[in-house]
């Protein structure tokens, strides 16, 4: 809900060039850890900024337990890592897909497009969405035309 918006921001021309062109180097990314957190340090602080206000909004409407924090942290890691390993990973629950690292390969593919990190609802919401294209394979269907 915090996270896509503020990286829409970081795409702003008035942003990008400065702070967050240096993590789209990678188009194909596939280090896991060491892509996802190839960010500028003010990135860094501004995702940490995001995360904490989370933590504090849930913390203080609904109570949570200090585990949960870690394990939260944990799962978030994983899936950065992920988003940036090259794996094909896609989680889809009643119909809806809550995860994909496809999606977050598009947005290194097409960095106007696919700004949330996990689950792509924000980007259907704002209207940034795209779906998941292999492009070898989509290259390979036209040499067969």
């Amino acid at each position: 809900m915090l996270y896509a918006p503020a990286h829409r921001l970081l795409h702003h021309p008035a942003v990008y060039p400065y702070i967050h062109k240096h993590h789209h180097r990678s188009i194909y990314p596939s280090r896991g850890n060491i892509d996802a957190r190839n960010e500028h340090p003010i990135e860094q602080m501004i995702a940490m900024a995001l995360w904490m206000t989370a933590i504090y909004m849930v913390a203080f409407s609904t109570g949570m337990h200090a585990a949960t924090i870690i394990g939260h942290l944990a799962v978030m890691t994983m899936g950065a890592s992920l988003n940036h390993a090259g794996f094909d990973l896609e989680i889809r629950f009643l119909g809806v897909d809550w995860y994909s690292t496809g999606a977050h390969e598009m947005h290194h593919r097409r960095p106007d497009k696919n700004f949330a990190q996990f689950t792509m609802f924000w980007d259907k919401l704002m209207g940034t969405y795209i779906p998941y294209t292999d492009e070898l394979s989509d290259a390979n269907a036209q040499k067969a035309k």
